[in-house]
């Protein structure tokens, strides 16, 4: 049936909505294969839980068929030989071939880069929060948490204007069009200086709640701390656009040594500043300091390496015929209420806990962060293989496609399951040792802040699956529920637990979070299978328990202080793996984790 006969607007010639299934075919073409045995399906899909633009769940579905036939013409156009039969993909030519060399070769080079500075910059962090509450006390500790906080909130301004324009600019720099790929730097320049605008008008409207949020901290702190976040936003927006072109051309490392050696430097710079010359405010305009030099030496190197990338006029029509503004209603949604979810515990902590309260979070906050950081780079390695198979064929899965679903759902729950042990055994003798016992928390509160990190890692590659989808309007009131949830019950929790009361409301609105990933996924993708799902769940949750107890009472025989912390180590590398191998190690679900690992491990051998 036409479009017009089903109720909607006839698309205009010369008219394009940017839809999230030719983002990922667009940025197909610099990313490698994903290990299956289907045809080859090139996709990259990165920010898994980010929110990218959906739209009308029947316009989705009308634009399928076109969207497939333009994403091979760019294929065979760009990549691909000429010759072959008709209604094919023509054969691998050598130009094929070495470009997906090129591109593995990046992607290791950002793995590498990314994994060696996370690690470094892990330990730096340890070193700087500590010398930041011993020297600076709770009240500028807390303020800078707050702060951060609620510059997470303001950075909705954004609205995903940057993945548009980068789609476009994934697809310009395939082609090799150079007046296309200056027009969209140019646009994406432009567009952030008015997001950063915004921004500001936001920290001027933020400013008049501080006293709010932190009653406990002296007026002139809180707003020297506010001021110089400003600055420090500010001076992202306008100075990291730069960036994206480096990013699209899978040279994302050439960026990171430049940050690495900063970061390094932000933090030396930090030590030194707390031991020789404690001064809050000079403490934190180190850091805008060297994100200002960073951004700087970037955009020297830029002129070297994209020479023929100019300024040009843009104009509001422009971004027009990219679809920014189409159905804004529905990422906003999701943005907002992911935003609220990820921010709200330290700012409910501050104003009802008080500065102390709010740094015995963010001392916990500060470990889980670093050690989110590196896990996504290991479930980031899946991410890609998502996008390929969910975009590069019909949205209702195969049975191999299902059988892959079932294998990256276990292997979200085998890392799940590790780090929830792993914090459950390590995090309490780890902040005796590091930060002195006076700042531990209650044994409940970890125990509930394990629940919500399992909660999290288990089903981050279902919001992959959910976020490539689309049919952001399909969970819209899940999201809004979460929100509002978390924060209700955060403000009624509080009182009676204290820190543990507000976590109890995260979990809780976590899993309103998970119910509506499910929703979509299993209604528009699996078609089926949510029974066996759930029973898979309960039977996690079971295996999950024994792990942790296990574990736990292992850990509870070693002795304290830093020596201690190696024999728990050993514990939690071995026995949570062990028994996971025993339950699921050799049913079907764990087929394509093999084939995957030995996929890998060939290419490694290879290197």
């Amino acid at each position: 049936m036409a479009p017009s006969a089903r109720g909607l607007r006839p698309q205009a010639v010369g008219e394009r909505t940017v839809r999230l299934p030719e983002i990922f075919r667009a940025m197909a073409r610099f990313s490698p294969s994903a290990p299956s045995g289907h045809l080859p399906r090139r996709g990259r899909f990165s920010d898994t839980l980010g929110f990218p633009i959906g739209g009308s769940c029947r316009r989705w579905r009308l634009m399928r068929a076109n969207l497939a036939i333009t994403a091979h013409e760019r294929l065979t156009t760009h990549t691909l030989p000429s010759s072959g039969p008709p209604g094919r993909l023509p054969p691998r030519g050598k130009a094929f071939v070495k470009g997906t060399a090129l591109r593995t070769k990046r992607t290791l080079l950002n793995m590498a880069y990314a994994l060696g500075s996370s690690l470094l910059l892990l330990l730096l962090g340890l070193v700087t929060r500590r010398l930041l509450v011993d020297n600076f006390g709770p009240q500028i500790t807390t303020a800078s948490q707050v702060v951060s906080q609620l510059f997470n909130f303001f950075s909705i301004a954004e609205f995903g204007v940057g993945s548009v324009i980068s789609y476009r600019l994934y697809e310009q720099i395939a082609a090799k069009n150079e007046e296309k790929i200056s027009k969209y730097m140019s646009m994406y320049k432009w567009a952030y200086r008015v997001v950063g605008l915004v921004i500001a008008g936001l920290a001027l409207i933020g400013a008049a709640a501080l006293r709010w949020i932190m009653p406990d901290v002296p007026a002139a702190t809180a707003y020297t701390v506010y001021g110089l976040n400003v600055v420090s936003t500010l001076c992202s927006y306008f100075l990291i656009t730069r960036r994206l072109m480096y990013t699209c051309t899978q040279q994302g490392y050439r960026c990171t040594q430049i940050d690495f050696c900063c970061n390094v430097l932000t933090s030396l710079a930090k030590i030194a500043v707390s031991l020789w010359f404690p001064n809050y405010v000079l403490y934190f305009s180190v850091t805008i300091f060297f994100n200002v030099t960073a951004n700087l030496l970037i955009a020297r190197r830029f002129r070297k390496d994209f020479p023929y990338v100019h300024d040009v006029k843009v104009t509001v029509s422009d971004f027009k015929d990219l679809g920014i503004f189409h159905d804004l209603r529905y990422f906003l949604v999701h943005r907002l209420s992911n935003t609220i979810y990820g921010s709200s515990d330290t700012i409910v902590t501050s104003r009802l806990g008080g500065s102390t309260q709010t740094t015995f979070l963010g001392n916990y906050n500060t470990i889980s962060t670093s050690a989110t950081d590196l896990g996504n780079k290991v479930m980031d390695s899946f991410a890609a293989a998502i996008g390929s198979i969910v975009y590069d064929k019909s949205a209702a899965a195969n049975d191999h496609d299902k059988q892959v679903f079932w294998g990256i759902d276990l292997f979200s729950y085998l890392f799940a399951s590790f780090v929830a042990t792993a914090y459950f055994c390590l995090f309490q003798p780890f902040m005796a040792s590091w930060m002195g016992e006076k700042w531990l928390l209650p044994l409940g509160f970890v125990l509930v802040f394990c629940l919500n990190e399992y909660v999290g890692w288990n089903h981050r590659m279902l919001g992959s699956y959910r976020a490539v989808l689309g049919h952001f309007e399909d969970d819209q009131w899940f999201m809004v529920t979460s929100a509002t949830v978390n924060l209700a019950l955060s403000f009624i929790l509080f009182p009676l637990f204290d820190i543990t009361g507000a976590l109890i409301a995260t979990v809780v609105a976590h899993c309103i979070m998970w119910a509506g990933r499910i929703r979509v996924v299993f209604r528009q993708y699996m078609r089926g299978g949510l029974g066996h799902y759930l029973g898979v769940q309960a039977l996690h949750l079971v295996t999950l328990a024994v792990c942790m107890g296990g574990s736990y009472a292992l850990c509870a025989r070693m002795p304290g202080g830093w020596l201690g912390l190696v024999p728990r180590i050993l514990v939690v590398l071995v026995v949570p793996n062990a028994l996971n191998l025993a339950v699921y190690g050799w049913g079907k679900d764990a087929a394509y984790l093999r084939q995957y690992a030995g996929k890998a491990a060939k290419k490694l051998l290879k290197k």
